[in-house]
């Protein structure tokens, strides 16, 4: 293994150890140091969910969140249950993202011994499963694409590398990269698909796959194959909870903005209009993406790459849910496929990013005191476009939009 590859695996560990520690909770903390080590850890989502399932949310018989609510009875009542998420619980995620977290709960159950134990082994859990899935990343990219990250990419991995489950969608887009790559299109369907069943942005590749498989009449029985194998999570999960599609339907075509940059909108329009310009946008600039690709059976395969990549991060850049941590399954594979692009830029949007999370529990109190200064009523929510947080994410979201272009731009360019 070259030195370069060695050092850059080194490197990814020190930075996934440090995303541990920073998103630890404080009982976690206790449980593994002994002591606090850090008295206001980074939020952290599986851990949230986690807590919020099994502790905070069984009493609530008449909460939409249960399916069963047996186990909610016997879990409110201080006993243990092994509930499982879309069968006993609705959960707004893709199947394999929900399997996870079956396993790691029911890991956590068989070996605890109290609330204390049961989250803690739950936590570590998840992150050693996120910090091995990034660091196969990372090694993938490294060998099959000669990827020079550092110092890009080392502050999303330390805030978001272990933030929630889309880190464990990364392995399978950067297989599928490879798969395009050695033009082996079916391993290339599995994975995209599989990439979907954990994280709904990758509905972007896959999309992309099966558009060009018929837009260049591409023989497509290896990958139609592929991609069927890949979606198995979801007919598994529709046999076992046939409420499901209509329920994340449902779910997606509610209005809500979650950072995305056209909500700025909503001070001229309701949040449904501008939601609804927003996402139309969104599949038309996605269809005329689509249209522009090379074609994937091109013997240039780098072209092909970096243009799927660019399409990804600008199809990120302008969602209307531009939730901080799809950086992850975004920004390495944009790095990774020799992206030419402005190197300073993608820092400062790495660096706002980060800004994002950090800043969200403490809005209130940010929003307070810069009332007080400049003598204006600031919003003490986070989501408010009045509330200084959410500066910070249109000041990324405005930098992720000329990143874009600049690389529409220059991939367009011989």
């Amino acid at each position: 293994m070259e030195s370069r590859i060695k050092l850059m695996l080194a490197v990814t560990i020190i930075l996934a150890i440090l995303s541990i520690i920073l998103h630890m909770p404080i009982e976690v903390q206790e449980a593994v140091f002994k002591h606090v080590i850090l008295g206001s850890p980074l939020y952290n989502d599986v851990y949230a969910l986690v807590k919020y399932v099994f502790y905070s949310e069984p009493c609530n018989q008449a909460s939409w969140f249960w399916i069963d609510r047996n186990d909610a009875f016997s879990l409110c009542r201080g006993g243990s249950a092994l509930v499982i998420p879309f069968i006993d619980y609705r959960l707004n995620q893709p199947p394999l993202a929900g399997f996870i977290l079956a396993l790691i709960t029911m890991f956590g159950l068989q070996y605890s011994a109290g609330p204390g134990v049961f989250l803690t082994i739950s936590y570590m859990l998840h992150s050693i499963l996120s910090a091995i899935a990034i660091t196969y990343s990372v090694y993938r990219a490294s060998t099959r694409f000669t990827a020079r990250l550092y110092p890009l990419y080392a502050l999303t991995i330390v805030v978001y590398g272990v933030y929630g489950f889309d880190t464990y969608a990364l392995p399978f887009i950067i297989e599928a990269l490879i798969g395009i790559r050695e033009g082996k299109l079916g391993k290339a369907g599995l994975f995209s698909a599989l990439g979907m069943s954990i994280n709904f942005f990758t509905v972007v590749l896959l999309g992309l796959l099966i558009y060009l498989v018929i837009r260049d009449n591409i023989e497509g029985k290896s990958i139609i194959t592929g991609i069927l194998l890949g979606l198995t999570p979801y007919f598994i999960i529709v046999f076992l909870a046939p409420e499901y599609p209509g329920y994340i339907l449902n779910n997606m075509l509610q209005p809500a903005f979650n950072n995305g940059v056209f909500a700025l909108l909503t001070s001229k329009l309701s949040e449904g209009a501008a939601y609804a310009f927003n996402t139309g946008l969104w599949l038309f600039l996605m269809l005329t993406l689509y249209s522009m690709s090379p074609p994937l059976t091109t013997h240039d395969k780098e072209e092909v790459l970096r243009y799927i990549t660019i399409l990804m991060f600008t199809l990120y850049s302008i969602h209307p849910q531009m939730v901080p941590q799809t950086l992850v399954i975004t920004l390495l594979p944009l790095i990774a496929t020799k992206m030419r692009g402005n190197t300073l830029l993608t820092l400062l949007i790495e660096a706002a990013n980060a800004l994002i999370i950090a800043l969200w529990f403490e809005a209130a109190t940010i929003s307070s005191y810069l009332s007080s200064i400049l003598g204006i009523v600031l919003s003490p929510q986070p989501t408010s476009l009045d509330n200084p947080v959410q500066w910070v994410v249109q000041f990324r979201n405005a930098l992720a939009v000329v990143y874009s272009i600049d690389l529409l731009l220059t991939s367009s360019q011989p």
